[in-house]
């Protein structure tokens, strides 16, 4: 067996992907998205054996000379194809980090479903919500909303509160605007550039992805992005300006988009990851009737000692990256390197 390094993508891979995976996150036009959308090198490496491709795992180059991380993806990333090959496959891989002298290994995975799947990696979970509209009327989606949520909808709709698409790409920095707006108040990290939007609107809207805005008087309060996969429609992130919070344009935004992936035939609809500590986070995502699954989030220190003075410096950096880059696109280029971009 042999592990294949490529650096740009080749008919032959997402043929592979067609076969394997249903996740947009795995094809080619992702991969293009996440290399010009962080300007990052994008590293697909492949199992093979007498040129038949067996399993696979794509990921992005991050880091910096001094730590150098492999990570495979934003936002779920994890093997493709046969999985009966995968302790073959860490074994080429961890010889093909230390060759490219990269410090650390992360995947975050979304269909293993045992921690001791991945030997010798450390493990933090997370959650990931699926609401399920495969089978399901759009009048028993409703129904299954908590009352809460169904009174906060007939509030943003008895307002002055309205639903729309994104209409120009000049639009694209009015929606990151929001999503700042949404980090400051929530003390979070930035961890997405403004050009990844660009590149979402630019390869994906509007067969694979939509904007969403909830807008007040002809000005944008609150927006969403998802992305489509072949089944399930993805909510990738969203921001809000907090002084029209109280007129629900979140849950407007949602229960459109919802309504939305089920014209679209899609199965689930996906409110993507969330630690276990973010509460507020969860409860939202439950009120919707969405059904909790576990996702892992693996990494393996190839350099323990570079590891170590990672850690201690981290939370320096993203102290200052929050409370004076909140915003600053050209902070976030500068700090950037130093985040290690978890959804």
């Amino acid at each position: 067996m042999n592990l294949i390094v490529l650096e740009e993508p080749n008919h032959k891979w997402d043929e592979f992907v067609f076969l394997h995976s249903d996740l947009i996150f795995h094809t080619s036009l992702w991969w293009k998205v996440v290399e010009e959308g962080y300007g990052c090198g994008m590293r697909y490496l492949v199992l093979e054996e007498e040129g038949y491709w067996l399993s696979a795992l794509p990921g992005m180059m991050m880091g910096n000379r001094f730590f150098k991380v492999f990570y495979s993806l934003v936002p779920y990333g994890g093997f493709i194809g046969d999985r009966e090959h995968i302790p073959e496959f860490l074994g080429l891989l961890n010889h093909w980090a230390k060759k490219e002298k990269i410090q650390r290994i992360q995947i975050v995975e979304v269909d293993i479903k045992k921690k001791q799947d991945l030997p010798d990696f450390n493990c933090v979970e997370s959650y990931r919500h699926l609401l399920e509209l495969k089978d399901k009327s759009t009048d028993l989606i409703w129904r299954n909303y908590k009352d809460s949520l169904k009174r906060n909808i007939k509030t943003a709709l008895k307002s002055d509160l309205y639903f729309e698409k994104i209409r120009s790409r000049g639009e694209v920095e009015s929606f990151y605007q929001l999503y700042l707006d949404s980090m400051r108040r929530n003390r979070a990290l930035t961890k997405y550039p403004l050009q990844l939007f660009y590149k979402i609107y630019d390869l994906l809207v509007p067969e694979f992805s939509d904007i969403f805005f909830a807008k007040y008087h002809n000005q944008p309060v609150a927006g969403i992005v998802v992305i489509y996969s072949e089944k399930i429609a993805h909510y990738f992130h969203g921001g809000s300006v907090t002084e029209h919070l109280h007129q629900r344009p979140n849950d407007l935004l949602f229960h459109h988009a919802i309504r939305l992936a089920k014209e679209r035939g899609k199965s689930y609809f996906d409110f993507m990851g969330s630690s276990k500590k973010m509460l507020s986070l969860i409860q939202f995502k439950e009120k919707w009737g969405a059904e909790k699954k576990i996702v892992f989030n693996y990494h393996r220190d190839i350099s323990k000692s570079r590891s170590a003075i990672y850690q201690l410096l981290l939370p320096t950096v993203n102290f200052f990256r929050g409370s004076l880059g909140a915003g600053d696109e050209s902070y976030f280029k500068k700090c950037q390197n130093w985040h290690i971009y978890a959804h």
